[in-house]
């Protein structure tokens, strides 16, 4: 009797334990593969530095570390840039900075990020910010 007792005690505690399906995000679709990308970057006018706006197209491959390393040279030293993005928030990080604006399309494998990126004009010596909007998809 003893037995049978401990045996439903022990069958009571154990299925009264609610096991939970691990989350699998899938965060490796990020920086499994480069992005193909459209960038539009803006600034305004500061100083005598005339304002500014440019298109640009390529890839960016983003690494697990947080790498962000655009294709176009063009864009001189922002080829290298930083992401991150905080689950406990729900942020999107640039810089380290939070996104201005952003949003993930998980259905069409895109992404969109709208930030604003430091520069500095040593010809002017102006200091501003870049305004990027940032089309990926995969």
């Amino acid at each position: 009797m003893k037995k049978i007792l401990l045996f439903a005690v022990a069958l009571g505690i154990l299925s009264s334990c609610e096991t939970q399906e691990p989350v699998d995000v899938n965060t490796e679709r990020f920086y499994s593969s480069p992005w193909n990308v459209e960038i539009t970057r803006a600034h305004n006018a500061v100083g005598t530095l005339p304002a500014a706006e440019e298109d640009h197209s390529g890839t960016v491959t983003l690494d697990k570390g947080g790498s962000f390393q655009y294709s176009m040279e063009d864009l001189n030293d922002h080829m290298y840039q930083w992401w991150g993005y905080s689950w406990s928030t729900d942020q999107f990080y640039m810089n380290w900075s939070p996104c201005l604006d952003w949003y993930i399309n998980e259905a069409a494998d895109s992404m969109y990020l709208n930030y604003d990126h430091y520069d500095y004009d040593p010809n002017t010596g102006n200091s501003f910010y870049w305004n990027y909007s940032v089309y990926m998809t995969k």
